[in-house]
């Protein structure tokens, strides 16, 4: 980088700097309890106080600068990604559960990652996976309508898990777990995952949690969750070739030695697709439901576009993107329940951007749920409106005021799966099913 001119320094001199408003520490550790039972309540209250840019630190820890500014978050994210780092909470933290993968990964071990998975999410692969996608959700409903049959009582949110797990399971293993082995697989990998939550949003806990021996059991079961993917790996390379994700990741290659991805590395990436591709889309379609039910006009148009493409057949892989109203329901409810509803960047060395100065070693915390929003972004942001996601809104909106997916080069590398396993759900629950408010009943049409 050349050094900067006289005059440049000068205009640096001259530049007005300033720093978000600072939340009093008092009132930090006052309201810590509160933090810790709803983060998302607390940081709504922090942002009505201080306005959208407000930083925070809770005595000699990280200090955060919080955000729901789209200019602050575009620079973070996209125009000067490559000066920020996700956290240590995010990175070494969650890899001592899920490994070093795609999710928690930085620089060039994340972009050799990167280039080296991707294709396994291009159209043709994601094609390839819709039969695999239709048969889990057939088998999934073939229970739903025995507990209808019989009366029972079915909780939405267990079913849509249930689904997207299995989806994700199928779709990495075509060949792999049988019933009550995703099961099994499943309330392990949901124990984890619960788990995890503690130390990423509450970190002072984790000497607790070391000393108490708890964060010990967990691990354990992670152990036991990567033993049996690789004994699934090592079966697979014993036997035939499947069309599966698993197939994708043995058969790709570093663009540099042509080497394939170490079994250890391999095992690392199938544990976050299960973390990344199971609670979130699962977590989505209930919401999106959820929205639905009381929104009946919505409802009513949503199935009349269902019935009109299945006019035509079964809703596949091509047909699933006529499902446009449906699409920008599912995207409406992603604004107002975002999937991820916060993540954090470091910066590497200090920046400028919308005014603000950012320190070195500052953790910019991205609170997508305050940024879906945010009033100047977005008009009664409470209310649910599908219609501000039609293509031409879109175009009118500050591009990185909508992030269900994250934004800039680490856009969430399944997005496109999971639009398409919710879009495919989505279609057979609402059309098929009818859903009780409060927790009454779930029965077939």
């Amino acid at each position: 980088m050349s050094e900067k001119s006289a005059g440049e320094v000068q205009k640096d001199i001259l530049r007005p700097r300033l720093e978000p408003p600072h939340v009093p520490l008092a009132r930090v550790l006052v309201n810590l309890p509160r933090m810790m039972a709803n983060p998302i309540k607390r940081f709504n209250k922090y942002l009505q106080e201080y306005g959208r840019d407000f930083i925070l630190s809770v005595g000699g820890s990280r200090r955060t600068h919080f955000t729901i500014n789209a200019e602050v978050i575009q620079h973070v994210l996209q125009k000067n990604h490559k000066n920020y780092h996700k956290s240590a909470i995010q990175t070494d933290e969650l890899a001592r559960y899920l490994g070093r993968g795609l999710l928690t990964n930085n620089g060039q071990p994340w972009l050799t990652q990167r280039r080296l998975i991707q294709p396994g999410f291009h159209r043709q692969r994601l094609q390839a996976l819709v039969a695999a996608m239709q048969t889990v959700i057939n088998e999934a409903c073939a229970e739903l309508d025995a507990a209808a049959a019989a009366g029972e009582r079915v909780i939405l949110q267990d079913v849509t898990r249930n689904m997207v797990f299995r989806v994700i399971t199928r779709a990495i293993f075509t060949d792999g777990f049988d019933e009550e082995e995703t099961n099994q697989l499943k309330t392990t990998m949901d124990t984890v995952q619960r788990y995890v939550i503690y130390p990423v949003r509450m970190p002072f806990l984790l000497r607790f949690l070391r000393w108490s021996g708890i964060e010990g059991k967990k691990l354990a079961l992670t152990q036991e969750i990567r033993v049996r993917l690789q004994q699934r790996i090592q079966e697979r390379r014993a036997g035939p070739p499947q069309d599966d994700l698993l197939q994708m990741l043995l058969d790709s290659r570093y663009e540099d030695d042509g080497s394939p991805m170490p079994e250890e590395q391999l095992i690392d990436e199938i544990m976050i697709l299960f973390a990344a591709g199971h609670e979130t889309s699962a977590n989505a379609l209930t919401w999106t439901i959820w929205l639905l039910l009381q929104h009946p006009e919505e409802l009513a148009k949503v199935r009349e576009e269902i019935t009109a493409v299945e006019a035509a057949g079964p809703i596949d892989f091509e047909s699933a993107r006529q499902l446009t109203y449906l699409t920008q329901v599912l995207e409406e409810s992603m604004r107002l329940y975002p999937p991820a509803w916060i993540t954090d960047r470091v910066a590497l060395e200090a920046d400028h951007v919308a005014g603000y100065d950012i320190q070195r070693g500052t953790t910019v915390g991205i609170f997508f749920f305050g940024l879906h929003r945010n009033p100047d972004y977005w008009d009664t942001p409470a209310a649910f409106r599908p219609e501000r996601m039609t293509a031409s809104a879109k175009k009118n909106r500050h591009p990185f005021a909508y992030l269900p997916f994250g934004g800039g080069p680490r856009l969430c590398i399944g997005n496109h799966f999971a639009i398409l396993e919710m879009q495919l759900i989505l279609a057979r629950l609402l059309q098929d099913y009818d859903f009780v408010m409060p927790e009454k009943a779930v029965g077939g049409r």
